[in-house]
């Protein structure tokens, strides 16, 4: 099975298409999807955001290239110690990924917010806790996680994404399977494996597993405590808020 037909396979009919929500209609979004906890696509939402046009590597570390970011060789970026800044990123380093990982100052937002449509349907700047910028490279990826509500701005590329409910509270057995993989897939593990092994018997392990596609310009939401993993198909730019 090539590394990208997983969603073609027969097990793939076992898990729900993430619904596309392309209206733009706040309380829609609130009622449907964010109160009940439910992941969506939400298609083409930053398609006409600043940072769609703006952002090019050579933007990135004209204008970012001094904050601190992490190198990361595998697909469990939380467990990255190497540290250097983007400028040097993007000018030195190949084959690997990187992300920034900072609290939000609403007061003194990050030069990369500059880019980012703050009048949207779905979130707002004070509601914003944390954020990070990431690249990465074809067929990385990261490890089933979790964590608060998150709306994932992909500028560029194409990624895969598979999820489902992990929460404590919510599915107990979804959390229990979350630190199975995570004792199975710890440091130096990667997320194509994952997908490889673990996705097509997914279906039968937990209800409700749902996947999409996320190309450039679309805006994933994913709930406070959804187990989610990530497969790039491409090489792959964007910001993800994490929101209250």
């Amino acid at each position: 099975m090539g590394l990208f037909n997983i969603f073609k396979s027969g097990n793939s009919n076992k898990m729900i298409a993430l619904d596309e929500l392309q209206s733009g209609d706040s309380d829609l979004f609130v009622s449907n999807y964010k109160k009940p906890r439910i992941p969506v696509l939400l298609k083409g939402a930053a398609a006409n955001w600043p940072l769609m046009s703006n952002w090019t590597k050579e933007y990135i570390v004209e204008h970012m290239g001094s904050y601190v970011c992490k190198v990361i060789k595998d697909s469990r970026p939380a467990y990255s110690k190497e540290q250097t800044t983007l400028k040097f990123y993007f000018e030195k380093l190949s084959g690997v990924s990187t992300l920034t990982l900072d609290p939000f100052n609403a007061r003194k937002p990050p030069l990369f917010y500059k880019d980012v449509k703050s009048s949207n349907p779905y979130f707002k700047t004070n509601d914003i806790q944390r954020f990070f910028f990431f690249h990465s490279v074809k067929n990385a990826g990261t490890l089933p996680h979790i964590h608060g509500n998150a709306f994932n701005i992909l500028q560029s590329g194409t990624k895969e994404w598979v999820f489902y409910d992990a929460s404590e509270k919510h599915n107990p057995e979804g959390y229990e399977l979350l630190h199975t993989f995570n004792r199975k897939y710890g440091l130096g593990t990667h997320a194509k494996d994952w997908f490889k092994n673990e996705v097509p018997k997914l279906p039968n392990k937990q209800e409700n597993v749902y996947r999409c596609t996320q190309e450039a310009g679309d805006i994933v939401f994913i709930p406070n405590g959804y187990c989610h993993a990530v497969l790039n198909k491409s090489e792959v730019m964007g910001i993800v808020f994490e929101t209250k």
